[in-house]
């Protein structure tokens, strides 16, 4: 453990260097890639499974069991499939941040009010109608939901990577500093990333506030 005097003092003289700056780029890069793979396959994922019963009954047993594994596992496959870097960032961040979405939007999808649907229907609307008008406001909150709770899956996914299989990176520099017993130096970017995580789940809180206000309150 540091002094948090040597914490601060080390975080001014680091927060200014090119190799910070550098790593920090690695880092969101990967992050952001990531988690918009994340968003984008876990919406459609769980709007398939939700909607269809026959994509229900084949992928939810594969959704549940991929989820209940630890995923720091698939480590050494990861490597073997992906090699080091991005692509491997991509895989494993996109599959832990994914899930917390495929949930969400799944349960958003089934706690739509049938009867919402029928009478859409009995006025002879579309599916892109349906889907637009009453679907789509309905997960929205669950989306962001799933989102928020994605945001530190993610960040999980691209640390293990860079822990593991990167020579770049905030999590391959925090190795780096604890293998050469620089503590101080590690604590200031596990502050970053915890500013960073803390940051994105208030932004998405906001989103979740905003778009969530049509919904009656339960307290």
């Amino acid at each position: 453990v540091s002094a948090p005097s040597m914490v601060a003092s080390s975080a001014s003289s680091i927060l200014t260097s090119d190799t910070l700056h550098h790593d920090l780029w690695v880092t969101l890069v990967g992050f952001s890639l990531s988690f918009v793979v994340a968003t984008v396959g876990g919406v459609l994922l769980g709007v398939l499974i939700g909607y269809s019963d026959v994509a229900y009954h084949l992928l939810n047993p594969f959704i549940v069991s991929l989820n209940a594994q630890p995923k720091i596992v698939l480590m050494p496959l990861v490597i073997l499939w992906f090699g080091m870097g991005l692509p491997s960032k991509l895989f494993l961040a996109g599959l832990m941040a994914g899930f917390p979405i495929i949930v969400s939007t799944l349960t958003g999808v089934r706690s739509i009010e049938r009867d919402f649907v029928l009478l859409a229907r009995s006025y002879q609307a579309s599916r892109f109608k349906i889907f637009r008008s009453i679907l789509l406001p309905s997960i929205i909150p669950f989306v962001l939901s799933g989102m928020r709770v994605g945001i530190n899956y993610g960040m999980v996914g691209v640390l293990l990577v860079e822990f593991f299989a990167s020579n770049e990176g905030v999590g391959y520099r925090m190795v780096l500093y604890t293998a050469n017993f620089q503590i101080d130096l590690f604590f200031v970017l596990l502050f970053v990333v915890i500013a960073f995580t803390l940051a994105c789940t208030a932004v998405i809180e906001r989103l979740e506030s905003r778009f969530g206000r049509w919904r009656p309150a339960a307290f």
